[in-house]
């Protein structure tokens, strides 16, 4: 049988829960689409404590402990029109919202350069696939690829990831979605701007995790 990891977060900011730790505990160890599921959640930081290993090491680490067919990564982002696939990352902290002064203009790794982009693997995901089951299951997508995950916690998850799979020379694929919130993550949130913003159910956590795990080549 294969095997999937993937990957959710803690809440942050404002928001009462993150639809995308619901989804890595809801399906922890079950199988979905021919996959015994592992789920890792990470709390919404960018900055470790000292000596604390980063989570791409966690994530690569895990990985190669459980033999993973395929990493999938979710992070929330309220701005983003259902789900978003991001491709890159830049070694660079910097977010007005959430991101304390102490540690925000700097980058996420001080031995390399400075806004460093680093690109995700897309060669192993099936695109049109994906944007044809999203339409088939009527799931709010976005079909434009990103390049700018946010200069926060999930843009550090994905550089991370990126040099830990280089470093372990792990050719698994790998992929980072950002989702949309549901009504849960905003229950209390009376200043919420409904009328801009794309809600998803939980249920479409569940239809996209399909989706991702039928559309990629691990050969």
């Amino acid at each position: 049988m294969k095997t999937v990891l993937i990957t959710g977060s803690e809440t942050f900011g404002k928001y009462i829960t993150n639809p995308t730790k619901w989804l890595a505990l809801t399906t922890n160890g079950k199988i979905i689409n021919g996959h015994k599921v592992h789920g890792l959640i990470f709390p919404s930081i960018i900055r470790l404590p000292k000596d604390a290993e980063n989570h791409g090491e966690t994530i690569v680490k895990k990985a190669i402990e459980i033999n993973a067919d395929v990493i999938i990564s979710f992070g929330m982002a309220s701005a983003v029109k259902g789900f978003r696939i991001e491709r890159s990352a830049t070694n660079w902290i910097e977010n007005k919202e959430y991101c304390p002064p102490y540690e925000s203009k700097k980058p996420i790794n001080p031995a390399r350069p400075a806004h460093e982009k680093v690109q995700i693997d897309m060669e192993p995901w099936n695109f049109s696939k994906i944007k044809k089951s999203f339409k088939k299951k009527q799931i709010p997508y976005d079909p434009n690829i990103s390049d700018n995950p946010g200069q926060y916690s999930c843009n550090g998850w994905i550089y991370r990831t990126i040099y830990a799979l280089k470093k372990h020379k792990l050719n698994t694929p790998y992929i980072f979605i950002h989702t949309a919130c549901t009504k849960k993550a905003i229950e209390f949130l009376h200043d919420f701007p409904m009328n801009k913003k794309i809600l998803i159910k939980e249920k479409d956590l569940i239809k996209a995790l399909e989706i991702f795990l039928e559309s990629y080549n691990s050969d």
